[in-house]
């Protein structure tokens, strides 16, 4: 009798959840179709929006962990094809910060003779095409308001829903990783989404869209105020000017996955290591990468950009040409995603870092210990702590032979904690982001401060320089820099 009683409580236990679940899901139902109803999202295929406003460029900081450089944007147009699934994103933007802090004019086109160095001259001109079809593509098509309902209602048997300031909010999972939360307010409008995706550099990555101000366009009611940011920064500040719900030219949007293979290993594969100079060679000739030097038992790495499987490939190619020494350290110039992105890499290595001491609490705190569990990465699956030793202005690795000096470039508007490093055998300079080649291109209405700066560091050292290394590509005589500083 007794046994007979538990079971039944137990089953009474199980048809509760059973209920609950059901009721949890047919809320969330009502609360998605109710959006869709006040949005008019059920017969929305397309939908084409432009404004002005704010483009942040992520990953290029002044400050580690600081706020994303901001540039203008003269236009702005996302095409999104939500039938396709794809979109398209088309901008314009000028560098017109006085003065400009940070990176983020992307690397030199010899084509429009754009990027490569702060202020870049005219307009940038910019379109990315995002693939729906591909898991982080769909998600990032989810952050779109209308894309969050049509998620939402795809994902439907995930979706669970609750009651926060009155207002509803709804979370679907998606690909067994990613959860998507949006917030609906009481008028049935999407006004807040938000998931993680991963970022090779900072990991799981918060990224968000907020949006205000819905006008209504035929039945399709749209915000006029878009706010999108990613690690609690914001990347897009736009005030829209015209909205083209079931646009032809959206429709036609059509997604553009990156070739398999590619990436790291490919550039690896195609560019083999170049002799600069005696026990000095560039890993990756040509494009941004890392210097190796020699010295008589051990080998330094001048920089760690890219991710995971860039760093392996650097470490494998090191290791077929100085197979008996190891790597004493990896020199890390700055806090930017593109030239430390493989860190934690060198981490899980064990391989000491040396970086300015500004560093230290950025990469302890977040960089070498933000969770990796969309995507986990060697460190992530394999934790160990960093070696990282920090410098203030001046630090000298030598074997009595080969020396390198790493000094900082203080007052560099590019980043806070900028290093450059310099061999006075070889008379070799090694800088990222204060100079790059422009060949072919008309000069600079005005000498770039940044350039300035590297040339004004090296007379205040008095450092006999007669080559520089661009950490982004290519080798220039000094003179060339001097010319480019206007002097």
């Amino acid at each position: 009798m007794k046994k007979t009683f538990v079971i039944a409580i137990a089953a009474t236990i199980l048809l509760s959840f059973h209920v609950a679940a059901q009721n949890a899901g047919s809320e969330a139902k009502t609360t998605i179709d109710a959006a869709m109803a006040a949005m008019g999202t059920a017969g929305l295929q397309s939908i084409q929006y432009s404004g002005t406003g704010s483009f942040y460029a992520t990953g290029q900081a002044y400050e580690p962990g600081g706020p994303w450089p901001r540039y203008t944007l003269k236009k702005y147009t996302m095409l999104v094809n939500y039938a396709g699934p794809a979109m398209r994103q088309e901008l314009v933007r000028i560098d017109d910060e006085k003065p400009p802090r940070g990176g983020g004019v992307g690397g030199y086109n010899p084509t429009t003779f754009q990027g490569g160095i702060r202020p870049a001259p005219g307009d940038m001109v910019e379109n990315q095409t995002t693939d729906g079809h591909a898991d982080v593509g769909a998600v990032r098509m989810w952050l779109t308001p209308h894309g969050f309902l049509k998620g939402a209602a795809a994902n439907a048997a995930t979706a669970k829903t609750s009651t926060t300031h009155g207002k509803k909010v709804v979370t679907f999972t998606a690909f067994g990783k990613y959860s998507v939360k949006g917030i609906v307010d009481a008028q049935n409008l999407v006004e807040h989404v938000e998931t993680l995706v991963d970022v090779p550099y900072t990991g799981d990555t918060l990224i968000e869209g907020v949006y205000s101000d819905y006008r209504d366009f035929g039945g399709v009611k749209f915000p006029m105020h878009i706010v999108m940011k990613e690690g609690g920064y914001p990347t897009l500040d736009l005030t829209v000017a015209d909205v083209q719900p079931n646009s032809p030219a959206a429709l036609d949007v059509r997604g553009a996955s990156p070739a398999q293979g590619a990436g790291a290993g490919a550039v690896r594969a195609e560019r083999q290591p170049e002799k600069i100079a005696e026990g000095v060679w560039a890993l990756t000739p040509g494009v941004e990468g890392s210097i190796l030097v020699e010295f008589k038992d051990y080998v330094v790495i001048i920089e760690g950009p890219g991710n995971d499987a860039y760093t392996m490939a650097t470490l494998a190619e090191v290791k077929k040409m100085d197979p008996d020494k190891p790597i004493k350290y990896v020199v890390n110039t700055h806090h930017h995603a593109d030239h430390a992105g493989g860190l934690r890499a060198y981490v899980a290595e064990g391989i000491p870092i040396i970086t300015h001491e500004s560093h230290r609490k950025y990469y302890e705190e977040a960089i070498f210990k933000n969770p990796h569990t969309i995507n986990p990465d060697r460190l992530a699956r394999a934790p160990r702590a960093p070696l990282l030793e920090t410098m203030k202005d001046k630090r000298v690795l030598t074997d009595g032979d080969m020396t390198v000096e790493v000094y900082l470039m203080p007052n560099h508007l590019h980043a806070v904690g900028l290093l450059m490093a310099y061999l006075p055998k070889q008379k070799l300079l090694i800088q990222a982001d204060s100079y790059i080649p422009r060949p072919g291109a008309p000069p600079l209405p005005a000498p770039s401060p940044y350039t300035i700066n590297l040339v004004d560091d090296v007379t205040r050292l008095k450092l006999d320089v007669a080559r520089v290394v661009h950490i982004h590509g290519g080798v220039s005589p000094y003179s060339e820099l001097v010319a480019a500083a206007g002097r």
